[in-house]
């Protein structure tokens, strides 16, 4: 069990290293995506709700930042978190102490995704009423994947 929890560490921290890394080669289009849903392009249009919009490209750039940063951080702890279970996997008292990096990675994970896309994007910005630009399924996926990952690396080894 304990390398079955080493590997989703891992590989969470593998997902968010290329997905940061993506955002930071290709710039352009995460700056889009984030524009379009900041700037509720695909919304409903409801004047009451417009005033939420976004449109300046500094604030745009600074989300962006954000979500890279969160990726970054959430990236370095899980996979510093795997390799300190993988250096202490055949104690179980060790391996229940080496836990603590991962499982911070894991919840930054959960935060960047949950806070991030479906509380401001989703619920703020109104992603969820746009059919262009919704990564909402997208990003509940990411957020209960961490959340899970968490909740069994977080159970105590024997």
């Amino acid at each position: 069990m304990r390398t079955g929890k080493i590997l989703l560490v891992f590989g969470m921290g593998v997902f968010l290293a290329l997905a940061a890394f993506g955002n930071i080669a290709g710039p352009k289009g995460g700056f889009g995506a984030v524009q379009a849903a900041v700037g509720m392009e695909t919304t409903f249009q409801v004047p009451g709700s417009m005033w939420r919009a976004v449109t300046s490209p500094v604030l745009i750039w600074l989300g962006l930042a954000g979500i890279v940063l969160g990726e970054i951080a959430g990236a370095v702890y899980c996979l510093w978190g795997a390799a300190n279970m993988w250096s202490a996997r055949v104690s179980s008292a060790a391996f229940n102490s080496a836990k603590s990096k991962a499982l911070l990675g894991l919840t930054i994970t959960a935060v960047l995704y949950f806070v991030g896309f479906h509380v401001i994007a989703g619920e703020w910005f109104l992603m969820w009423q746009s059919k262009e630009v919704n990564v909402l399924p997208d990003a509940f996926r990411n957020f209960a994947s961490a959340i899970l990952i968490m909740m069994w690396v977080s159970s105590p080894d024997d």
